[in-house]
């Protein structure tokens, strides 16, 4: 516990947890199980509030809350909503004004070579379609995640399509053209565990930056992409670790030309939201 408390109590962790954070529907894992043996999620409060982080001061109380479950590895929705105060604000796409396409890009630790090949032919995918500034790396613990910053998708592309949709058709759109690629990769590093695979919808987390893994001692760190060639699992090591601080930029207008043509072809994602009543106090009036 107390390594935990020291990690999250470093102003950089709080910082750039809050940056990715804001806006995004949060969960935390934390190391205490359920009854069932399995660590617990912990993603409304009381009254059934989606949990949410808007400042450092945030991350900061949610800990403390929290705190004897444990808080291990804090998570943000891809999806970004205009409120978050009811359940329902998730279950409803009119509510959602940004989404982050991400490739989850997983594998066994050990093959971490394969793992930063396959990231960088995404990168080198978007490069070409002329998506450059707005596309950055984080090491979740076992594999990559590649992000494309929302606000790369101007307004009058927002107007056309749904955030939602967009990130949806873009993900898939970019694995359709790599995923002879990506099994060539698996084969000639021996990584046959390698996954690219598309999770975009409401409910599916993806680690905040400098989050600790849920079960390994390894810290999620971004990458610049300048620097995947010279990226070891070193640089997550808790402590000691090695983290982009430039990975929030983004150039507005430069996605739009792949958002517009990966809902051509891919059109909107099959994936809709359902509101699922609870049966039980939410773990935020039970501690």
């Amino acid at each position: 516990m107390e390594d935990l408390k020291r990690h999250y109590s470093e102003p950089l962790v709080r910082r750039e947890i809050a940056a990715y954070a804001r806006g995004r529907w949060v969960g935390i894992h934390c190391a205490s199980t359920s009854g069932a043996g399995r660590p617990l999620l912990i993603r409304y409060l009381w009254r059934r509030h989606p949990l949410r982080i808007s400042s450092e001061e945030d991350a900061v109380k949610l800990f403390q809350l929290f705190e004897r479950l444990g808080p291990r590895a804090f998570y943000g929705t891809a999806n970004l909503y205009a409120r978050l105060e009811a359940a329902e604000d998730v279950a409803d796409l009119g509510n959602v004004v940004g989404c982050t396409p991400t490739w989850d890009v997983d594998n066994v630790p050990e093959a971490w070579k394969a793992t930063i090949a396959a990231v960088k032919e995404i990168v080198s995918f978007l490069d070409s379609e002329g998506v450059r500034r707005s596309v950055y790396v984080k090491w979740s613990g076992r594999g990559c995640h590649v992000h494309l910053h929302e606000r790369a998708f101007s307004k009058e592309v927002l107007r056309r399509f749904s955030a939602f949709d967009i990130g949806y058709a873009v993900v898939e759109y970019v694995n359709s053209r790599l995923a002879e690629r990506f099994l060539r990769i698996a084969g000639e590093y021996a990584g046959n565990a390698l996954r690219v695979d598309n999770e975009m919808d409401v409910q599916r987390l993806f680690t905040c930056p400098l989050s600790l893994h849920k079960e390994l001692d390894r810290v999620c760190v971004c990458i610049a992409v300048e620097d995947l060639d010279r990226f070891t699992p070193e640089w997550t090591a808790v402590g000691a670790y090695r983290h982009y601080e430039g990975w929030n930029r983004w150039e507005e207008g430069e996605g739009d030309s792949i958002a517009a043509k990966a809902c051509a072809a891919i059109g909107p994602s099959p994936s809709r939201p359902r509101l699922r009543l609870r049966r039980h106090r939410p773990l935020g009036e039970q501690i």
